[in-house]
């Protein structure tokens, strides 16, 4: 059995931000995003090139600006965008359920969380998976929270037990 405990602040926040936009689903987004805005963008390169010599020059300028808006999404706005809306999802929420301090015990059965709403126990096949981003252990829920712990704060006996614990239990995912 392993006891640890976390304060959830900004720092973790971000983490949790960081994980779920390296998860699989989301990069699949960002790629697919990524893509269609490239061939956009080069479609958009062949229309500048095909009416710049008959065309007026604000149908050249909005041309430009299209091909500009396209490339930017396939080099970096896709996943720009994505953080931002990942921001304002969380922003709507309450600070109650964002932050706080958590408590985990980790055993045979499951996981027991404490927090200021409460306590109770959850089975292990009430989790996906877990893995290690940063200096942070997580353990992806079946509706996509998370539970973060951070190595800092075990043992390395109880680091190494917490490890065994959930490479019995549950997969690990690598990011």
């Amino acid at each position: 059995m392993v006891r640890c405990s976390i304060e959830v602040g900004k720092k973790e926040q971000e983490i949790l931000k960081q994980i779920v936009l390296a998860g699989s689903k989301n990069v699949k987004k960002r790629k697919l995003a990524a893509g269609i805005s490239a061939v956009t963008s080069f479609i958009m390169l062949a229309y500048i090139i095909l009416i710049f010599p008959y065309g007026h020059i604000g149908q050249v300028v909005f041309g430009v600006l299209l091909f500009a808006f396209f490339l930017w999404l396939a080099i970096k706005g896709v996943a720009v965008i994505q953080k931002k809306v990942l921001d304002i999802a969380l922003s709507k929420l309450d600070d109650k359920l964002t932050s706080g301090k958590r408590e985990y015990c980790f055993d045979v059965d499951g996981i027991q969380i404490s927090s200021d709403f409460g306590s109770g126990t959850h089975l292990w096949n009430a989790f996906t998976c877990w893995g290690i981003f940063q200096n942070y252990i997580y353990i992806r829920m079946l509706r996509d929270e998370f539970i973060l712990v951070d190595q800092n704060s075990l043992s390395e006996s109880s680091r190494d037990e917490l490890k065994l614990i959930l490479t019995q239990n549950l997969k690990q995912e690598s990011l």
